[in-house]
């Protein structure tokens, strides 16, 4: 996740190697192409690549004793990003075996950070810059076409997502009229890191359908169990003096969240098509945060915090076909 320079560059070599891929079954394209049907014995199996331009927003409500006190908001917002891909699912008749796994990064973005009263008085407001954040992700899924037509088929699956997000705020400056971040800190340093780790049940149906050439598929997916596992390091509060942090404070959560995609691909030729589609995920947790052994001088406690996200956005894609 630390190896930025290789993940900025991962989109760019994706469409690349799609291209070349594209390319290749152009050169095959016979004069009309079948219609595709579904294979009713033995294995049918496709690989490919796809990109992922995403749109989205994560934000955490931090609170003292209970729910009815809310202390802190900190809400990254307006991210936009790119990640590449590799998919590829495998069919036996009506059972399959697909998956997909993921890298990215987060551009562009604004971190706002805000205390309330009476933790905190006056009211505070921050803007920070996101900066050299990533993603990382990865899908598995078991499942079965219950319904299965010569143009389409409908199915049921069971699996499990994994979701990192890791993001990094630099520069402070006050908007409200608080005196913290007065003057303001240059967006040269990185003030705020925070890293986390989503872990999802998948339950959900697919299906696809065919006409001539073009194919239409989507999935609609519930996360009924999620769990979130993450770091929050608020970089100018870790230090020596009693009251700062020693380090990360760790947080966790648990929760739900669904997921929904859907794609138009044009077959080309039997081995090779070609398509575009959109994405839609959304995660929130209810869970503490963890002070107890993080401040110097010791204290702390743990105090309930709730995070969610949501990302978004458009796909394409270049499948090979065996």
């Amino acid at each position: 996740m630390q190896n930025i320079s290789f993940i900025k560059w991962l989109p760019q070599i994706v469409g690349a190697a799609c291209t070349c891929i594209m390319l290749a079954g152009l050169s095959t394209i016979p004069a009309q192409a079948a219609s595709p049907s579904w294979p009713t014995s033995g294995f049918e199996s496709e690989l490919g690549m796809r990109y992922w331009a995403n749109w989205g927003e994560t934000s955490k409500d931090l609170y003292g004793a209970t729910r009815a006190d809310l202390r802190s908001r900190l809400t990254y917002g307006s991210l936009s990003g790119n990640a590449g891909e590799i998919f590829g699912q495998t069919t036996n008749n009506t059972n399959f075996v697909k998956g997909f796994a993921g890298l990215g990064i987060i551009g562009a973005g604004n971190l706002q950070d805000e205390d309330f009263p009476p933790g905190i008085s006056p009211y505070s407001s921050t803007n920070s810059a996101p900066r050299s954040g990533s993603i990382a992700y990865a899908t598995i899924d078991i499942g079965h076409y219950f319904i299965q037509t010569p143009t389409s088929r409908i199915g049921g699956l069971i699996g499990y997502n994994y979701f990192n997000e890791e993001m990094n705020g630099y520069g402070c400056t006050q908007t409200a009229s608080n005196t913290g971040c007065v003057p303001a800190i240059s967006t040269s340093f990185k003030v705020i890191s925070q890293k986390n780790n989503w872990h999802s049940l998948r339950l959900g149906i697919n299906g696809e359908t065919r006409v001539g050439n073009w194919r239409l598929s989507g999935e609609a997916v519930a996360l009924p169990y999620v769990f979130l596992k993450g770091t929050d390091s608020h970089l100018l509060r870790i230090c020596s003096s009693p009251g700062c942090f020693t380090g990360p404070v760790p947080e966790d959560g648990l929760g739900w969240g669904y997921q929904l995609q859907t794609m138009l691909d044009y077959q080309i030729n039997p081995d090779f098509s070609f398509g575009f589609g959109a994405r839609y995920w959304h995660m929130q947790t209810k869970g503490y945060s963890h002070f107890g052994g993080r401040i110097v001088g010791g204290g702390g406690g743990s105090q309930p915090v709730d995070w969610q996200t949501t990302i978004f956005g458009v796909t394409t894609q270049a499948t090979l076909h065996f």
